[in-house]
């Protein structure tokens, strides 16, 4: 593929392919040769048609807000079907070979924008577990480290000693539930040993496990 390259423009035309993360895109020719593309967004904003001369530093500016624009639209792509940590945006950019200056400075924007948020993230992660599928700090933290948020953020997110035992009754509830015919024939210690390790694997510490199945079994919530 050749280079960019400056000159006076002889035509601006929409590409014949539309890539939905991307949008519409120009093609733009230097004396009848192609020379680059990019956003339409941006060429109407820098008023590209028939007869303008672009330089090589008004060219470097319009690869380089285009890359921007690629990388953020990229990002926005990817935010749109689910919340993501900065890392994952950041991982995703990458496999995609955007610079990392580029990634940077898109980050940038999505953070003022507050379309990145990490302290959000791992907030409304650890709510959702708690809601949905209940488990213990330690393995909340390891699920969040996963996801490169840091350990002030992680610690900020965690549940405290009353959400940790409500958290843990509520798993063990739900599993409690689930195993009533299969555990029928069942001891009590053979019940309570299955329990302690489900809630042990969950992630839960052996304080809580103990605490949560004493409440379950003794009926209180």
């Amino acid at each position: 593929m050749s280079q960019p390259f400056p000159g006076e423009i002889s035509s601006v035309a929409h590409s014949a392919k539309v890539r939905r993360h991307l949008g519409v895109r120009v093609n733009v020719f230097i004396e009848n040769t192609f020379s680059f593309s990019l956003s339409l967004d941006l060429a109407l904003q820098h008023g590209l048609k028939k007869g303008v001369v672009i330089d090589a530093d008004f060219l470097k500016v319009l690869l380089r807000e285009d890359g921007d624009a690629k990388a953020l639209a990229r990002a926005l792509y990817y935010l749109g079907y689910r919340a993501r940590s900065e890392n994952e945006v950041r991982t995703k950019l990458r496999e995609k070979e955007f610079p990392d200056g580029v990634i940077d400075r898109v980050l940038e924007k999505l953070r003022a924008n507050n379309l990145l948020n990490d302290a959000d993230f791992a907030q409304n992660w650890v709510e959702n577990r708690a809601r949905i599928r209940p488990r213990g700090a330690r393995l909340l933290q390891q699920e969040l480290r996963q996801k490169g948020i840091s350990q002030q953020t992680i610690a900020a997110a965690l549940p405290d000693e009353d959400a940790e035992l409500t958290n843990a009754i509520s798993a063990l509830q739900k599993m409690l539930q689930s195993k009533e015919r299969a555990w029928a024939n069942l001891e009590e210690r053979q019940k309570h040993q299955k329990a302690m390790q489900y809630l042990m694997r969950r992630g839960f510490n052996y304080a809580v496990c103990k605490e949560a199945w004493d409440k379950c079994a003794a009926g209180i919530e």
